[in-house]
């Protein structure tokens, strides 16, 4: 697994940025089959589930520690993961029009 490096700050595209994006990594890990992702996505992730309630931290190893009942620690792609499962969640509960 890769995490692209990225010297572009990452974007808020209109307030909705990890819900912008979701959809396309997805598309991209189905369709290389590698969970790889930019700086930038994760901050996003971290943006998200910050307004979600969950709180991250960067550790000194490049991982996240995750607040919740446990503290857990997770690699970009997982806390990535996290992230789009939330989305998913919060997608599912929408009622349809």
């Amino acid at each position: 697994m890769r995490t692209m490096n990225s010297s572009t700050p990452p974007r808020a595209d209109a307030g909705r940025g990890f819900e912008t994006i979701a959809d396309t990594i997805m598309y991209r890990w189905s369709a290389e089959r590698d969970v790889w992702v930019s700086e930038g996505e994760v901050e996003q992730a971290r943006m998200y589930l910050a307004r979600r309630g969950v709180t991250t931290s960067a550790l000194p190893d490049g991982r996240y520690a995750v607040e919740g009942d446990t503290v857990s620690t997770l690699g970009a792609a997982r806390l990535v993961l996290l992230g789009l499962r939330h989305l998913h969640a919060q997608r599912r509960s929408r009622p349809r029009p």
